[in-house]
């Protein structure tokens, strides 16, 4: 909020995960900004299914992370999370005109959100991601 603040970002609207952590960062930078907030379904975080609640940098899960189909028995494959996310961004560009959005989610939909603009290949995919509170600003193309 502060950084927000400082820099004189122009924000339109916060759209946050439903994830407790990403509700409380959304309303503490719309107290300190006036910038209306609302949930975003789309954005939740991608279930790992039998990985949920497993060290994310153990050697086993950087692997599995990497297979792009797979529903880590019972979770949600990577491509159904980037399709979900791919259309949120679909339907924000569609509707925004010239509004700004502040994405407040989880590390996991930084990578989607990046691959949605830029090229990558599988490993920077897999590897991509942001620090705590960083902001990054994306362009739809003309």
């Amino acid at each position: 909020g502060k950084k927000i603040k400082e820099e004189g970002v122009k924000i339109d609207e916060i759209l946050y995960s439903p994830l407790v952590r990403a509700k409380e960062t959304a309303r503490h930078i719309s107290e300190m900004t006036g910038i209306p907030m609302r949930e975003e379904m789309r954005l939740k975080e991608q279930n790992f299914g039998k990985y949920e609640s497993t060290p994310r940098n153990g050697e086993e899960f950087k692997k599995a992370k990497q297979n792009f189909i797979s529903h880590f028995e019972g979770g949600e494959t990577m491509l159904h999370l980037c399709q979900r996310i791919y259309n949120l961004l679909d339907d924000i560009r569609e509707e925004a005109d010239d509004k700004v959005y502040l994405l407040v989610a989880h590390n996991g939909i930084s990578r989607v959100i990046q691959s949605y603009f830029y090229d990558m290949t599988n490993e920077e995919f897999a590897a991509f991601g942001i620090k705590n509170c960083e902001l990054r600003k994306f362009e739809f193309p003309e």
